[in-house]
Protein backbone atom coordinates (compact mmCIF):
# COMPACT_ATOMS: atom_id res chain seq x y z
CA UNK A 1 0.00 0.00 0.00
CA UNK A 2 1.29 3.46 -0.89
CA UNK A 3 0.87 5.89 1.99
CA UNK A 4 2.27 8.89 0.14
CA UNK A 5 2.03 9.45 -3.60
CA UNK A 6 4.21 12.49 -4.29
CA UNK A 7 3.95 13.93 -7.81
CA UNK A 8 5.74 16.77 -9.57
CA UNK A 9 3.58 18.60 -12.11
CA UNK A 10 5.67 20.53 -14.65
CA UNK A 11 4.12 23.79 -15.83
CA UNK A 12 4.09 24.47 -19.57
CA UNK A 13 3.03 27.41 -21.69
CA UNK A 14 0.94 26.68 -24.77
CA UNK A 15 1.97 28.48 -27.93
CA UNK A 16 -0.52 28.24 -30.81
CA UNK A 17 0.88 28.40 -34.35
CA UNK A 18 -0.68 28.98 -37.74
CA UNK A 19 -2.44 25.87 -38.94
CA UNK A 20 -3.79 25.12 -35.46
CA UNK A 21 -0.93 23.11 -33.98
CA UNK A 22 0.09 23.82 -30.39
CA UNK A 23 3.57 23.75 -28.91
CA UNK A 24 3.91 23.02 -25.17
CA UNK A 25 6.86 25.11 -24.02
CA UNK A 26 8.39 24.31 -20.61
CA UNK A 27 8.52 27.23 -18.17
CA UNK A 28 11.08 25.77 -15.77
CA UNK A 29 8.48 25.88 -12.97
CA UNK A 30 6.55 23.09 -11.26
CA UNK A 31 4.23 22.22 -8.38
CA UNK A 32 4.76 19.34 -5.92
CA UNK A 33 1.66 17.60 -4.55
CA UNK A 34 1.27 14.65 -2.20
CA UNK A 35 -1.70 12.62 -1.01
CA UNK A 36 -0.82 13.65 2.55
CA UNK A 37 -1.73 17.26 1.74
CA UNK A 38 1.66 18.69 0.75
CA UNK A 39 1.29 21.45 -1.84
CA UNK A 40 4.47 23.40 -2.62
CA UNK A 41 3.01 26.18 -4.71
CA UNK A 42 4.82 27.22 -7.87
CA UNK A 43 8.59 26.73 -7.57
CA UNK A 44 11.57 26.16 -9.89
CA UNK A 45 11.67 22.61 -11.35
CA UNK A 46 15.00 21.88 -9.66
CA UNK A 47 13.59 22.95 -6.30
CA UNK A 48 10.46 20.87 -6.92
CA UNK A 49 12.59 17.77 -7.43
CA UNK A 50 14.42 18.46 -4.17
CA UNK A 51 11.17 19.07 -2.26
CA UNK A 52 9.69 15.80 -3.55
CA UNK A 53 12.85 13.84 -2.74
CA UNK A 54 13.07 15.30 0.77
CA UNK A 55 9.38 14.63 1.37
CA UNK A 56 9.64 10.99 0.26
CA UNK A 57 12.71 10.48 2.46
CA UNK A 58 11.03 12.09 5.49
CA UNK A 59 7.89 10.01 5.01
CA UNK A 60 9.97 6.80 4.73
CA UNK A 61 11.88 7.65 7.92
CA UNK A 62 8.61 8.29 9.79
CA UNK A 63 7.42 4.78 8.94
CA UNK A 64 10.48 3.15 10.52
Amino acid sequence: MVEHATVIHGITRDKTHQGGWVEHEPTGRAVVRCTCGLLSGIVAETLAAQIADDHRRTAAEARV
